[in-house]
Parts: structure tokens; C-alpha cells; sequence
């Protein structure tokens, strides 16, 4: 794809694996597996202020100042029973009020012909899990991955 060039979500692959809350940030997609059939998952990050007086200046401007930080992956996907993906994030969800998370790992597609791709992957609880069958749809289900501790992100390079 050429710089400068629109870019399209095609090509993301995003997998999973069974987790806990001492598990850590995944570095690789390696022993995951690979959920298909996704339609979105697209990071939604959010922050917390609160507004508190600078006094180090003799106006004592009000200022902004950051005191939480979470994110969320709104996702959903064609329901295929069989996907091994869809399997792990079910159980998480069934799971999820006695600590049962995901690790996560989401791979952007590569912008150049060397280099590597972007990458974000993280931890999260599997929550707001929804089967949706309606006669004459094509059968959806959609859930939530609910971050536990800040997730991470490693920058494209090109090589």
C-alpha cells in the first residue's frame, strides 16, 4: 500500500488466549489463537480528570489533571460455532466473575513491503456478551473486552 494511501480496515488479525489477572501483556501471537469472523474491534480508550487549581502562577489557573485511565474493545463478529477463538472468548465470559481473563493480541497489516506491523495487546475481562439470532440475519454474537491494567502498543517499522 503506498504512503499516504487511505487505509482500510482489511488485513487485522486479532487472537486470543485464557488468562488470568496475574497474566501479563502478550509480546506475539504465538500458542494464541486466532479469532475469525471478526467485524470490528477497534480500541476505545478513555481518561478520568479532574479539575484542580495551578498555583504556580499568580492567576491560579484551572487546570485539567488526568487521574484514571481504562480502555474498552467494543467487538463483534459472525457467529460460527466452530471458531476456536469464539470458544476461548465464550468461556471467558461465562467465567470472568472468578478472574477469568484474555490475553489479546491485535496485529495491524503491514504498511510496507519490510519492517513490522503495528501491534496493541493487553488483558481484559470478556463482558457484555450477546448472541444475536434473528430470523433472516446472519447469526452475530458481540461482547466487550473490558481492560484490566494499561494496554500495550508497539509502533510499524519499516525496515
Amino acid at each position: 500500500m503506498a504512503t499516504g494511501a487511505f487505509f482500510a480496515a482489511l488485513g487485522y488479525r486479532f487472537y486470543v488466549k485464557a488468562g488470568t489477572t496475574a497474566s501479563t501483556n502478550p509480546t506475539a501471537s504465538t500458542g494464541m489463537t486466532e479469532v475469525l469472523g471478526l467485524t470490528n474491534a477497534g480500541i476505545q480508550g478513555a481518561s478520568t480528570t479532574t479539575e484542580v487549581l495551578d498555583y504556580g502562577s499568580t492567576q491560579g489557573y484551572a487546570a485539567s489533571l488526568v487521574t484514571g485511565q481504562s480502555y474498552t474493545i467494543p467487538m463483534s463478529m459472525n457467529l460460527n460455532l466452530n471458531d476456536a477463538g469464539y470458544l476461548v472468548l465464550k468461556q471467558a465470559a461465562l467465567d470472568a466473575a472468578s478472574g477469568v481473563t484474555v490475553e489479546w493480541y491485535r496485529e495491524s497489516p503491514e504498511m510496507s513491503a519490510t519492517g513490522d506491523p503495528e501491534y496493541n495487546s493487553g488483558v481484559a475481562f470478556v463482558t457484555d456478551f450477546s448472541e444475536d439470532i434473528t430470523a433472516g440475519n446472519v447469526a452475530a454474537v458481540s461482547f466487550t473486552l473490558t481492560g484490566y491494567g494499561a494496554p500495550s502498543w508497539v509502533a510499524e517499522t519499516n525496515a
